[in-house]
């Protein structure tokens, strides 16, 4: 009897061991997937935004230049410019419609940008205002605005572009999530030559974004990220990554145009992502 009730024991010990070693090997699944989805979606996000900044940048500087084309070099046909001047400001929309326009890079924009800002051409620092208007790109919706500061030169001798951060990004199946901070454009290569494919910008700053749940995910770019004209993604760079149930670093790559970062967490494991 001691001998079969001992089996017994045993058996259930080791089903026991068994059960809770399966539900820990489940439940590291399910957060490693979890954290693989989150951190593509995040870095998505980062990199479909800097269409905003493309847009931006573009447009501001082109109805600032001296010399315009007839046709916006920066634009495609299916966006249209509505300018309004008054003494001391200027105010620009763009409007891609309601079907959207495929901006460079194969990107999807519709909806409107409303920028406005003070004439003064002498000033070496400039602050402009947009707002976006039932914006989306891709399949996602921007909500909010931005202050921009625009400085003639900085300590490198470049334009630079300070943006305040105050959106609300609203996924294809409703998820929603606010971003608030702060980021910096240095505009290091073809500026102001007319050619916008050659540009390049280093991209510096830190931001929150907070989840309806209330879960609070912090970004801070610790190596600044290269943003390249000719590119649809964001070519080099890291940033780092502070979630509710994980953290961790995101490395762009060195260089190379392609949709691929690495994802490595607290531990030293590494993932490959897709932007």
């Amino acid at each position: 009897m001691k001998s079969n009730l001992s089996k017994f024991s045993l058996i259930a010990l080791f089903f026991l061991i068994l059960v809770g070693c399966n539900q820990d090997d489940a439940e590291d699944q399910l957060v490693s997937s979890f954290t693989t989805e989150e951190t593509e979606l995040n870095a998505k996000v980062d990199n479909t935004a800097e269409v905003i900044s493309d847009t931006f940048l573009q447009v501001y500087e082109y109805e600032e230049s001296d010399i315009k084309s007839p046709i916006h070099p920066f634009l495609p046909d299916c966006a249209t410019v509505t300018i309004t001047v008054t003494d001391t400001s200027k105010e620009v929309t763009v409007d891609f419609g309601s079907d959207g326009c495929e901006v460079r890079g194969g990107h999807i924009v519709k909806g409107k940008v409303n920028m406005s800002y003070v004439i003064d051409t002498e000033a070496m620092t400039k602050n402009i205002n947009y707002t976006l208007e039932d914006f989306f790109i891709d399949d996602m919706q921007f909500v909010g605005s931005k202050t921009v500061t625009r400085q003639k030169v900085n300590d490198n001798g470049n334009p630079q572009y300070t943006m305040n951060l105050d959106l609300t990004v609203v996924f294809a199946d409703g998820t929603q999530a606010t971003r608030t901070g702060s980021k910096v454009r240095e505009w290091i290569e073809g500026s102001f030559n007319g050619n916008w494919g050659d540009n390049v910008f280093l991209i510096t700053g830190a931001w929150e974004t907070n989840f309806k749940n209330g879960n609070t995910h912090s970004t801070t770019i610790t190596t600044p990220l290269r943003r390249e004209a000719s590119c649809r993604f964001l070519v080099s760079g890291v940033v780092e990554l502070v979630r509710t149930n994980y953290s961790g670093s995101l490395d762009y790559g060195n260089g190379d145009c392609d949709n691929l970062a690495v994802f490595t967490n607290d531990n030293g494991e590494e993932r490959e992502i897709r932007l």
